[in-house]
């Protein structure tokens, strides 16, 4: 299925469901056809309260963040210059009646409209724009209606711009005692379509055709509206040759899209750009898109791209899965936020069967949107991914809260680790474009079930060897670095093995028994860096000689800890030493340490090594420091 097939049938659903002009989940509308929308920031639309004796009664600035919604035509909602009024809410050079091209064009228009279909809503609207002095009176309404504001709320109103302002409509008691604006009112919705078919009908230049996606008789769409600001995701027809040349002749020969289809897939698209649920920013002007075929909006909130706490048993958080619980309690402190109110709980709103979309826009020119990725599978082949994705990428969290959980780091986490620079405490990446393609090659990967790029694997690696260029975020990289290589390593879990004879895990467990007996001698809150840490590039190019270089320099450190008078002290001496002596052990009797290979640069391998041992010391030292408590104490 096409992108455009997609968006397509996504808005024929929401035809069928009764969705199309009506606030969902978040707030946001899927437009009718031949409607638009714009949003208040507060001084910018003023909405007119009319009697149906088409007498104004009331002005008033919408509030910041409040959205209209209103009919167009093809032309005005492209419009740069030139005449294009919409038919009905409009700007006030075409609104306010001055005799004028645009206003005159406006009210002929709407004058067509009432020739064709005799609308008394649009009728009053029509009635009071062509009483003198409309202006003059929508500035009094409006000084009485901030005056009243300003004594309330004891602020001074926004100067308005009326060169610039849009007006919108709103017909007292229009149905019974309530009030209908026009973008409340579904009823002309129905009859403006109606009368874009009729218009369509009538124009001898409008060519009938069968529709490429739709594949239904329909009128040839000419102008496609934009999608992102002027940019077009489907070029007009009337556009540069370039845009089909070499193997077409005319550009209507590339793909035939009918009226009413454009319409559908570029409001569908707007409505998934701007949608809280659906839209992720990927970075510059690109963003990704994702829905379900039964959840337009992501009600369900499912945000796969999201860091995800894990089961630490594989075998429980598949069968929780396979289950379906209705209950989610019973696997929430287990599970993925979002598996768990997507698939396990009932927050779920689509199914199985439904069809998962995601695709990729990015504004690549003041005229063009690229459609960079698409892509559509199964929602349960979805969650099959999601949670072999997880299985593989992940890594129990370092503080004390977390210590006995399991989490995945999201792909910008990965993308940032992978090729971040440390900037006052942060992670960042200058480029932007290439943040945005990093992102989007990761998430593609994440939704499709592929393993993370062997870039980022490379780059992650790399990374570890250089701790000294992470002041501030080296856990970050860290616990990165672990999610993502464990897989690669055959590395089951976090705990030490000391059946692991590899020389890179070997050399790790050192790096991290050194360390953790220098930082004891000193205190974990010192502050000051270990010869370990300074050491640490140099320890992983040549190891068998910056391990004998290391085991001098922290002998000092030795003898202070053995003779020290705190029990604590002398326990991390012991358990220090122990460690640094197994693990020597078992390098000499796995490899000749004279040979070259054995000093060769270590590989990703170290970090587990060094990870397994920090913990080890550091999971047993309570343990440890109780035990000696006890046996001094008696």
């Amino acid at each position: 299925m096409s992108l455009l097939t997609a968006l397509l049938d996504s808005y024929d659903y929401a035809l069928e469901h009764d969705m199309v002009g009506k606030s969902d989940h978040f707030g946001n509308t899927l437009l009718p056809m031949y409607y638009n929308s714009m949003k208040s920031n507060g001084k910018n639309i003023i909405e007119l309260l009319l009697s149906k004796e088409s007498i104004l009664l009331e002005a008033r600035v919408l509030p910041d963040g409040e959205t209209i919604q209103f009919p167009v035509t093809e032309d005005s909602v492209a419009r740069s210059s030139g005449v294009a009024p919409h038919p009905l809410v409009d700007s006030a050079s075409y609104v306010i009646q001055d005799g004028e091209k645009r206003s005159a064009a406006y009210i002929e228009q709407m004058e067509n409209w009432l020739a064709y279909d005799a609308n008394d809503y649009v009728k009053i609207i029509r009635d009071f724009l062509k009483k003198p002095g409309m202006l003059d009176a929508v500035k009094k309404k409006l000084k009485d209606s901030e005056e009243d504001e300003e004594k309330k709320s004891k602020k001074s109103a926004p100067s308005i711009d009326f060169e610039k302002v849009f007006f919108t409509f709103s017909i007292e008691n229009y149905e019974g005692m309530k009030n209908i604006s026009v973008s409340e009112n579904i009823v002309l919705q129905e009859r403006y379509k109606d009368y874009v078919e009729y218009q369509n009908a009538q124009d001898p230049a409008k060519e009938k055709i069968i529709c490429n996606l739709s594949g239904k008789e329909d009128y040839l769409c000419i102008k496609h509206q934009p999608l992102i600001g002027t940019a077009r995701l489907v070029s007009q027809i009337t556009a540069n040759d370039e845009n089909y040349r070499g193997r077409f002749t005319t550009a209507d020969q590339s793909i035939k899209i009918g009226m009413e289809t454009s319409q559908k897939i570029h409001l569908m698209a707007k409505y998934l750009l701007s949608g809280q649920g659906t839209r992720r920013w990927l970075g510059e002007q690109a963003n990704m898109v994702s829905w379900f075929s039964d959840d337009l909006s992501n009600a369900a909130e499912f945000n796969p791209t999201k860091s995800a706490e894990v089961a630490s048993s594989v075998k429980n958080r598949l069968l929780a899965l396979k289950q379906e619980k209705s209950d989610a309690s019973m696997v929430a402190d287990e599970m993925t936020e979002d598996i768990v109110k997507s698939f396990t709980n009932g927050k779920r709103l689509f199914s199985d069967d439904a069809t998962y979309y995601i695709a990729i826009f990015d504004k690549i020119s003041n005229g063009r949107v690229a459609a960079k990725y698409f892509r559509s599978l199964s929602a349960s082949r979805l969650k099959e991914n999601l949670v072999a994705w997880q299985e593989k990428y992940h890594w129990r969290g370092f503080s004390n809260e977390n210590r006995g959980k399991e989490f995945t780091p999201s792909p910008r986490r990965i993308v940032l680790a992978a090729y971040g620079v440390e900037r006052d405490g942060m992670l960042e990446i200058a480029k932007n474009d290439f943040l945005k393609n990093q992102y989007q090659n990761i998430v593609t990967a994440l939704v499709e079930g592929r393993a993370v790029p062997r870039n980022f694997e490379k780059a992650l690696a790399v990374n570890i060897r250089h701790r000294q260029n992470y002041d501030k975020t080296w856990m970050e990289v860290l616990f990165c670095a672990l999610a993502v290589l464990k897989d690669k390593g055959g590395i089951k879990d976090a705990m030490l093995n000391r059946e692991n004879t590899d020389r890179s895990y070997l050399f790790g467990r050192l790096l991290a028994s050194f360390e953790y007996l220098e930082e004891s001698t000193f205190g974990e809150k010192d502050g000051r860096s270990t010869n370990a840490e300074k050491m640490w590039t140099s320890y992983t190019n040549k190891p068998a000689t910056m391990m004998l270089r290391l085991r001098n320099l922290i002998k000092p450190y030795e003898r202070k800890l053995e003779r020290s008078d705190e029990a604590l002290k002398r326990m991390a001496y012991f358990n220090a030493t122990r460690e640094i002596q197994e693990a020597t052990n078992m390098l000499h009797d796995s490899y000749d340490m004279d040979s070259v290979e054995v000093n060769r640069p270590l590989d990703y391998g170290f970090i587990f090594g060094y990870e397994a041992q920090r913990q080890a010391f550091y999971s047993g030292k309570n343990k440890d420091v109780k035990e000696t408590e006890e046996v001094d104490h008696d």
